[in-house]
């Protein structure tokens, strides 16, 4: 029992002394972040923790209903519909998509959006935005029949890092509801109204 109270207490010992160390070293850096930096991290930590796959750290999924009195080509077709639709109440535009079939004939299809405009402020703000562009979304099939929307997490490209400057997160928050907007709708089944 003595043996793993000094194991702990060693264990305790480094962990503080990394902190001071890191508070020391960055914590004027650290000052200089987004408050919710902490939390988009910590969030995207822990998925990668629990699972070992760092694309799910920073990945969205949600299962596609499938309308009653829908097929699933229909319901897809719907959901596409929907997006392109959110998508333009939010200014962004469609500007790409691809369908890939797989060898076992599962439907993928990945469908990108972007806004020239904003796009233009994000690269003159920083060049390294254009890994986050243009926006995706992604259909997929799995081997069970199920389908799923995919998207990427957008909280650490606003969050993780210096707070952005008011105008460009204004932006961010757009386009990132705007995303949200057209998984969620396109996931759940929506329709249109004629």
């Amino acid at each position: 029992m003595k043996f793993l109270k000094m194991i702990l207490a060693l264990i305790g010992a480094v962990v503080i002394a990394a902190m001071i160390l890191i508070g020391v070293k960055y914590g004027g850096m650290l000052k200089q972040f987004d408050p919710e930096a902490i939390g988009a991290f910590s969030n995207m930590a822990k998925l990668v923790l629990e699972t070992g796959d760092p694309a799910k750290g920073m990945i969205l999924k949600k299962k596609m209903v499938i309308p009653e009195g829908m097929t699933k080509q229909e319901a897809i077709d719907n959901a596409i519909e929907v997006m392109d639709e959110v998508a333009s109440q939010h200014g962004l535009a469609m500007v790409d998509h691809k369908v890939m079939p797989r060898k076992t004939g599962i439907y993928t299809q990945i469908r990108s959006y972007c806004s020239p405009t904003i796009a233009d402020v994000f690269l003159t703000y920083s060049a390294e935005y254009v890994g986050f562009m243009p926006c995706r979304i992604g259909i997929i099939e799995e081997p069970n029949g199920d389908i799923y929307l995919y998207t990427m997490n957008l909280d650490l490209m606003i969050h993780g890092g210096k707070k952005l400057p008011p105008k460009l997160r204004e932006l961010a928050m757009e386009v990132n509801a705007g995303m949200m907007g057209m998984f969620e709708s396109g996931a759940a089944g929506e329709e249109l109204e004629e």
